[in-house]
């Protein structure tokens, strides 16, 4: 029995020396970029950090904020020398860059399919790139029609009036400007031009599918762009230099110039703060679209580099960060949407209370659903020459330097060449 009773004791001292020996679970320390959302999210995106590490003892997370213009190029110097980040915030435009060399993974590996069926179908599917879940779908934001609602019925104009499609808001531009001798909307043909997005609307592509060959020249093309040129020649549009930024757009409205701002729905919230009394005349409608009824999706996103040598816990990680609350808090924060079903039900993103703000942000929210990223040509590695290329040509268009069928096939001949610049 004693002898019994002493194999007993060594067991057990056995086993704490052993247990006393256990290797603790590694610490992982996960390098997370975001896109320019300090200082305005220094406090979310922290508290956010420290939850989940106490969560997740084991884990720390390094968080670096990187300017939105920066991204592409801090990325592609990170992953060739080796170092790059574990989890990065990417705008969709630039994911089928990294997915041509693999340079993210295939979260469908990483992630279940009941986990990404979580998000938006139409958010997810610009978050794939060659049969693959190349990045998660963050935060979002789509257009709106904004409206002042005293200059259109001065003008004897009414809610029926307002114009739903491109080729009515031609129209309306010619009766309004007819009828008060001033401008409806300010819609540069310059820089950040609008162009691209309202021919893809109607159906017409800036490229072939390939994205090897320009397709804005085409008969229909010319036949659309023409007549916007023409609006400026013929002075119905707001005849500011054609160089002028999108940041004119809202200026203009602001200022009592216009009667109408074609926006992203969070232009609301700087009119409010820049413009109350224009805010208070303002009402929204639906974004003005083509006859495929299509309207402009932006979307940022969660991508895993390949590199990472914690993929694993980056996913658990990107799926913490875009949690349904997390979503709904970043997006109040923010004036953004979230890419999230259970998100997107919230009351905040359901409510009217009579608001111009609050009927853009359920106006925008009814929309997302249905929107998409048309302009799916922002993702070429030569975006910033394609561009300029297609901005000079409706510039010189329509300033009369050369006819605007000159202009357009020139720009598309362009095209050519740099499109197969990968």
């Amino acid at each position: 029995m004693k002898k019994l009773k002493k194999l007993l004791i060594l067991f057990c001292a056995s086993i704490i020396l052993c247990l006393g020996c256990a290797k603790k679970p590694e610490t992982v320390t996960l390098e997370f970029w975001t896109l320019q959302v300090s200082p305005a999210s220094d406090n979310f995106i922290k508290t956010l950090i420290k939850k989940y590490e106490s969560q997740n003892p084991n884990i720390k997370i390094r968080w670096i904020s990187v300017p939105y213009n920066d991204v592409a190029q801090k990325l592609s110097a990170a992953i060739t020398a080796g170092n790059q980040p574990d989890a990065v915030n990417l705008p969709a435009d630039v994911l089928a860059k990294y997915g041509k060399i693999n340079a993210l993974c295939d979260l469908s590996k990483l992630i279940t399919y009941d986990s990404l069926n979580f998000f938006l179908p139409n958010t997810l599917q610009n978050c794939s790139y060659g049969g693959k879940v190349i990045a998660l779908p963050w935060y979002l934001n789509t257009y709106v029609l904004l409206y002042n609602k005293e200059l259109l019925e001065n003008a004897g104009f009414g809610v029926k009036d307002i114009p739903k499609t491109y080729r009515e808001l031609i129209k309306f531009s010619k009766d309004y400007k007819n009828k008060t001798g001033k401008y409806v909307i300010f819609r540069n043909n310059g820089d950040d031009s609008y162009l691209p997005l309202m021919l893809e609307s109607e159906g017409i592509e800036m490229t072939d599918n390939d994205m090897t060959k320009a397709a804005f020249n085409s008969a229909e093309g010319i036949e659309l762009i023409s007549q916007w040129v023409n609006l400026y020649r013929g002075n119905y549009i707001q005849l500011e230099p054609p160089s002028k930024s999108a940041v004119s757009n809202i200026e203009a409205y602001q200022d009592g110039q216009v009667a109408m701002l074609l926006a992203k729905s969070s232009a609301i919230k700087e009119i409010k703060t820049n413009a109350p009394e224009i805010y208070k005349n303002t009402d929204v409608s639906l974004a003005i679209v083509g006859k495929t009824g299509k309207h402009a999706l932006t979307l940022s996103s969660l991508a895993i580099t390949a590199g990472s040598r914690y993929k694993k816990e980056a996913a658990a990680f990107l799926m913490y960060v875009a949690n349904a609350q997390n979503q709904v808090e970043f997006c109040k924060l923010n004036t953004v949407y979230p890419s999230s079903k259970e998100a997107l039900r919230d009351i905040y993103f359901v409510a009217n209370d009579g608001t111009p703000e609050a009927k853009a942000r359920v106006i925008g929210a009814i929309e997302l659903p249905y929107a998409d990223r048309i302009l799916k040509h922002l993702g070429h590695p030569q975006i910033e020459k394609l561009q300029n290329v297609f901005n000079e040509a409706i510039q010189a268009a329509c300033l009369g330097k050369i006819t605007i069928r000159e202009a357009i096939d020139e720009a598309a001949e362009k095209w050519d060449e740099l499109l197969l610049q990968q």
